[in-house]
């Protein structure tokens, strides 16, 4: 892990300002360029840390500094959407996809890593801010019905404004809807902010989860036998949300890996992206991320005790980690966002503005599962109403009015300068 240095912000406004200094007239006109300062790190601002005689590792080591650690349900439930997406490559899909997002009879994955007494469906219905309203889980399964029902009815048909079929783009046959839609996208990219995002950061995340109020506590003797494989209940709450970031836990971020920096999902994403935020910003975000994961456990695994009067928690030091994890996988999803939508409005052609449009759109719905993130639902909405989404539906469903072969330039700009609300100077960054 990078040594926790102090955020130098005063070297990071300058490096900003001369990257943006050609939008300007003078040194006295115009915006004084984006602030970069909603990018910093919760863990820098405290400067030196102390621990104790615990050393800070070097990687997410739950089976040595870190043990006993475990994050077996999130590693299957990541194994199942793999596996989903993977059967979509090939056409017709005969495969129930609705059936297996609910892992029906607990039977409907080949893969080792998939099988189990998991699914996804069930984590999609705990979403916080629904209190119990499945109507999120609902949309999924029958966008995933959707998706099957037109594979087997149009895969030998070729799309066409306003036609269901599959388009080409480079050597790969993608499958659309008759408004252009690529359900695989949606599904997949979309169940990253309905399941993982959301149980990262509204889920396990929260005070009676990870955090203090955690009626167990950081402590043996209340973590009873689970504590033999999984830790104190904070930490095993905290290692949940490590799972569902899909990174390696070894070797992430991986700067010799060109591709996804030893991750996958969120964690890919995150990495790809990072470069460009590092450059403009001097934050690389998967490595802020994976500091973040690493302190966080530390503190926890440095403060436990055999009983509650045991527990030294440093509750301060948390809370950074805890900030930071939710800001730099927020940042992760919304770099995808602009990335996205940067490809769909540099495409030449409609098939390919298809594709990556599909994709910009689940990347910024996902940003909705965030009650405590930069921007809030009600602005994303706003967002995707620039692209076409449903005025009066902000749920997946809305994505249903928006006709992606007619979606324009300009509207892709407008979505653009409203994530920039929340994301100031992204959208001038060629992510």
């Amino acid at each position: 892990m990078k040594k926790l240095n102090t955020f130098k912000l005063a070297t990071l406004v300058l490096t900003v300002l001369v990257l943006f200094s050609a939008c300007q007239k003078d040194d006295d006109e115009g915006p004084a360029g984006p602030d970069p300062s909603f990018l910093a790190s919760s863990i820098d601002e405290l400067g030196e840390v102390d621990l104790g005689n615990f050393v800070i590792p070097t990687s997410y080591d739950i089976t040595g500094d870190f043990a006993p650690g475990a994050y077996n349900g999130q590693k299957r439930r990541l194994a199942q959407l793999k596996e989903i997406v993977d059967s979509s490559r090939n056409e017709p899909i005969f495969w129930d996809l609705k059936a297996a997002l609910s892992n029906e009879n607990r039977d409907q994955f080949q893969s080792a890593d998939a099988q189990g007494n998991s699914d996804i469906r069930t984590k999609i219905d705990e979403l916080n801010f629904d209190n119990g309203n499945t109507s999120v889980a609902d949309a999924f399964a029958d966008l995933a019905e959707k998706f099957t029902t037109s594979t087997q009815a149009n895969y030998t048909t070729t799309a066409s404004n306003g036609v269901a079929g599959m388009i080409t783009t480079g050597s790969k046959k993608r499958h659309v809807n008759a408004n252009g839609l690529e359900f695989i996208q949606l599904l997949e990219k979309g169940l990253y902010g309905a399941m993982m995002y959301d149980q990262m950061v509204d889920d396990y995340l929260r005070p009676t989860q990870a955090g203090a109020e955690n009626g167990k506590g950081n402590n043996e003797s209340a973590a009873g036998a689970d504590y033999a494989t999984s830790g104190t209940d904070r930490q095993h709450r905290w290692d949940e949300v490590f799972g569902y970031l899909g990174a390696d836990p070894a070797s992430y971020p991986n700067p010799s890996n060109d591709s996804n920096g030893d991750g996958q999902f969120i964690a890919n994403y995150t990495f790809d992206f990072s470069d460009e935020t590092e450059a403009v910003y001097g934050i690389n975000l998967a490595d802020k991320l994976m500091d973040a994961f690493i302190f966080g456990r530390a503190v926890l695994k440095a403060g436990e005790g055999f009983g509650p009067g045991d527990e030294t928690t440093n509750e301060a030091y948390y809370e950074a980690a805890r900030k930071d994890v939710k800001l730099y996988t927020e940042l992760g999803i919304a770099t995808a966002a602009y990335h996205y939508l940067n490809a769909a409005i540099a495409d030449i052609t409609d098939e390919d503005k298809l594709h990556h449009l599909s994709e910009a759109l689940a990347f910024i719905y996902s940003l909705s599962f965030n009650a405590e993130g930069r921007i809030s639902a009600a602005q994303v909405h706003d967002v995707l109403i620039a692209l076409g989404w449903s005025n009066s539906d902000s749920s997946l469903s809305g994505v249903y009015d928006i006709n992606l072969w007619e979606v324009t330039d300009d509207q892709m700009e407008k979505a653009k300068d409203l994530l920039d609300i929340a994301y100031p100077g992204f959208g001038a960054i060629p992510f």
